[in-house]
């Protein structure tokens, strides 16, 4: 049978590419996704590793117990070469060209202990000498042998005395390579050992969180080891371990998200497996009932059901493994192509140079195109062999059974009605207190339930609707429109199977975008009740060339400078230290949305973290201050309080903290405007004492959450697109197997005067007649779903109501825009291939 199957899909070679293609998309789809999360996990265990070097051993505390007594200690034990302490001392530098934070630490004891690489001049050895990265240098704008600024800001432990700002000079003496803090985010330089102990001494830390060993060649690891972990009493928050050990331990701190995001990508592509799979039970059943006839006459000549059964899961077999191999190469080779785009554009990130392969990256994707491609033609194989030879002589169609065509439909109606009860009642339970997973699951089984009974009810919904839009079309007059109408009816069953794989995809995509849709309104009126302030710029004596230069900015529409401090606080419920910005009730509700309008001079305005509601709040030293009535504002900054002048004056309030708060205009751009206003700030303090302005606010949040959530569904839309691309590709081989049987007619119908371009054209408004289909009654479940999951997820939250529905118009266009013009490109090929036919040789005896 091997010659047979081998004929068989040689002569159907160009039927089978689109299934292939179908099958690739998928396999790849899922080697991408295992490609790009062990690329991750791989820069994150580099990263960790360049944070502590190559050491044999490392000893960590949690709680910063380890003492200079302790590495000394550690120095002495027989087998340890080196020790080296992560003093890790924040400092600023600071020049006429800008400000910067970094890291420092001491030049590595051993070559294998240190955590940069020295490109230029030499390591700090003296007191006032500093190495600095490479990029802060050029940022700063300073080389070898300049002096730079290093600044200490030294807060006290009162709250309303201002913090200290100690600058010493320092000679750069070194060039580093790139590299940050792991952990803190911020770049890494080098000072030397005596001027570190003194600023540790100065920051009031004389302990540690970690300490790096190496070892004597030929020493036994485990056996130094155990006698560190004796020397240093390891307790529960201090521990010994290897250097590999502890730096996998780390990454995978960074990377336990990867996992979830794994799962839930490999999620969508099962969902593109499954779409695939639809495409494939479709096309192996109407290539089997082509071929009736061919292997009727196999059995009659003496072909066993068990030969013609494993013919066609042999092909399928095959198909799998090749379609599923090519799939594999494009996923390895997309992930190649996105590593060499980051080492080309992005610098110090230690991704690898080579995609990481593993045997899961191969196997997993493999069996899936596999298996799903030999499971979906295992029905079609039945088929083959469900009559007897002579009656094989008639189209498969023709043996269905009527008893199956009956239940079907009518058991998927119980499920669609099942599965939405238990999505309405979900939703119920989700309003009860303490049930909300209880309700998520039921919801997701009942989403589920419906799902497949939409599959399996599909068989009384589309056709009807092809009807339905057939009608339409065909009284818009012309033959094409006739014809296409009436052959998108003429065989329900295929026309079902092929808008089923498309329903799914777009329902997919639909219900990702309502309920990102919803979600996004829903966290806007939320940002806007929780950051009412659009910008805030604070800083210390806030001078009147940066406040105009940020007046200035395009899209400011008001400003308004606030005095701030520091006081103590204590409420009904807790004493705590909080911000005070004292500003005028007439012009803060120009910059402050939710301020209220009529604002009683001797009441302050409070944040939710310090009232929880309207009460009495006490300003001053705990114990002896002054009490207030207080007001709870939304949209203040956490722990900080507002007051008028009246009250600033009766507290006796001082100092050099200011605060400008700014409010944009309806119509700019939070992001634009915000790197405008930094840049008015950087330029406008380079080269003065005072520390650099911090630049916040709401509407920086804002953008920052819904980017990070415009993100997010642009990337799940596009994975889920690969299923409703997947889908189309099944639209255009049902199209191409349909012109094959429909050879003989169509060759009548253009003997009798149908031209080729009206051939072209019903295959084209046949293509958009299936597309449309299934676009319409996917998008109909993708909203019901979405609206039904947004109100799942966020209701119980955010009291979110069943009139919150929010129709992503923009998807839905798309959706149904892409569904026609993708329609019409799937009729391109099998069209092509109608016309090429000439008449008389159509009608010719097969």
């Amino acid at each position: 049978m091997w010659r047979l199957t081998w004929a068989q899909m040689r002569r159907n070679v160009g039927k089978l590419i689109a299934v292939g293609i179908a099958i690739a998309l998928g396999t790849g789809f899922i080697t991408a996704t295992f490609v790009t999360t062990n690329a991750v996990e791989d820069t994150a265990l580099a990263a960790a590793r360049s944070s502590v070097g190559d050491p044999d051993l490392v000893v960590s505390s949690s709680a910063y117990a380890l003492e200079d007594s302790d590495r000394d200690a550690l120095a002495a034990i027989d087998g340890v070469a080196a020790v080296q302490v992560a003093a890790n001392v924040f400092r600023e530098i600071a020049t006429p060209q800008g400000q910067e934070v970094l890291v420092l630490n001491a030049p590595a004891t051993d070559p294998r202990l240190g955590t940069t690489t020295l490109l230029e001049g030499r390591e700090p050895e003296a007191a006032g000498e500093i190495a600095l990265p490479t990029s802060t240098a050029d940022r700063l704008g300073v080389a070898l042998g300049d002096s730079v600024d290093l600044v200490s800001t030294v807060y006290s432990d009162d709250a309303s005395a201002e913090p200290t700002r100690t600058v010493e000079q320092v000679t750069l003496v070194g060039l580093l390579s790139d590299g940050t803090g792991f952990g803190f985010g911020l770049p890494s330089a080098l000072a030397a050992p005596a001027d570190l102990e003194g600023w540790r001494a100065d920051d009031g830390n004389s302990t540690y969180s970690l300490l790096t060993l190496t070892t004597d060649d030929g020493a036994d690891v485990a056996a130094v080891g155990d006698a560190v972990t004796a020397a240093v009493a390891s307790t529960d928050s201090t521990t010994v371990i290897t250097g590999e050990q502890y730096a996998r331990d780390v990454a995978a701190s960074f990377t336990d998200g990867i996992q979830i995001f794994r799962a839930l990508i490999l999620a969508f592509a099962a969902v593109a497996m499954a779409v695939a799979g639809i495409v494939i039970a479709n096309t192996f059943t109407v290539l089997v009932a082509q071929r009736t006839r061919t292997l009727a006459l196999l059995r009659c000549v003496g072909a066993t059901k068990t030969q013609i059964r494993r013919s066609v899961r042999l092909e399928a077999l095959v198909l799998g493994v090749v379609a599923s191999v090519a799939g594999i190469l494009i996923g390895l080779g997309l992930g190649q192509l996105a590593l060499s785009i980051i080492h080309a554009r992005v610098e110090g990130v230690p991704a690898p140079t080579t995609v990481p392969v593993d045997l899961a990256t191969i196997l997993v994707p493999l069996l899936s195109g596999v298996v799903v491609t030999v499971v979906a033609a295992g029905g079609a194989a039945r088929l083959a062999t469900s009559v007897a030879p002579l009656a094989a002589m008639r189209p498969v169609d023709a043996v269905v059974s009527e008893r199956s065509r009956r239940l079907r439909p009518i058991l998927g109606w119980i499920l669609t009605g099942g599965g939405l009860a238990l999505m309405v009642g979900a939703l119920v339970m989700s309003r009860v207190e303490g049930t909300f997973e209880v309700a998520l699951a039921v919801g997701v089984l009942g989403g589920l339930i419906s799902i497949v009974g939409v599959v399996m009810a599909a068989i009384t919904i589309v056709p009807a609707l092809a009807g339905l839009l057939g009608r339409g079309v065909a009284r818009l007059g012309g033959a094409p429109l006739t014809l296409a109408a009436t052959n998108s009816v003429r065989n329900p069953r295929r026309t079902t199977s092929t808008a089923t794989a498309l329903i799914v995809g777009v329902a997919l995509v639909t219900m990702m975008s309502t309920g990102a849709a919803m979600a996004r309104e829903q966290l806007e009126s939320e940002l806007d009740a929780q950051f009412a302030i659009d910008v805030a710029v604070g800083g210390e004596n806030l001078s009147p060339a940066t406040i105009d230069a940020i007046t200035a900015v395009d899209g400011v529409q008001d400003t308004v400078l606030l005095r701030t401090a520091q006081i103590d606080v204590e409420t009904a419920s807790f004493a705590t230290t909080a911000t005070v910005y004292v500003a005028d009730p007439a012009t803060i509700g120009s910059v402050l949305a939710t301020a209220p309008a009529d604002w009683d001079p001797s009441t302050v305005l409070a944040d939710g973290y310090l009232i929880s509601q309207d009460g009495p709040v006490t300003l001053g030293t705990v114990g002896e201050g002054e009490e207030f009535d207080g007001v709870l504002v939304e949209g203040l900054p956490d722990y900080s309080i507002m007051v008028t002048e009246q009250v600033a004056d009766e507290l006796e309030l001082v100092g050099s903290q200011e605060s400008l708060w700014i409010a944009l205009a309806d119509d700019a751009d939070p992001v634009d405007a915000a790197d405008a206003i930094r840049d008015a700030v950087s330029d406008t303090t380079a080269g003065t004492d005072a520390a650099a302005p911090q630049v916040g606010g709401g509407a920086i949040e804002k953008a920052g959450f819904t980017q990070v959530l415009d993100t997010l569904l642009a990337v799940v839309v596009g994975l889920l697109g690969v299923a409703v691309v997947i889908a189309l590709i099944g639209v255009a081989n049902t199209l191409s197997l349909s012109v094959v049987e429909r050879r003989r007619e169509n060759a009548l119908l253009r003997a009798l005067g149908l031209t080729r371009r009206q051939l072209r054209a019903t295959l084209a408004v046949e293509g958009v007649l299936l597309a449309a289909v299934g676009a319409i009654v996917g998008l109909v479940l993708g909203l019901v779903y979405g609206w039904i999951g947004g109100l799942l997820l966020l209701g119980p939250t955010t009291g979110m109501t069943v009139g919150s529905l929010s129709v992503p118009w923009n998807a839905v266009l798309a959706v149904l825009a892409v569904a026609v013009a993708a329609g019409v490109l799937a009729s391109v090929l099998p069209a092509r291939g109608a016309v090429r036919v000439p008449p008389v040789a159509a009608l010719a005896a097969e």
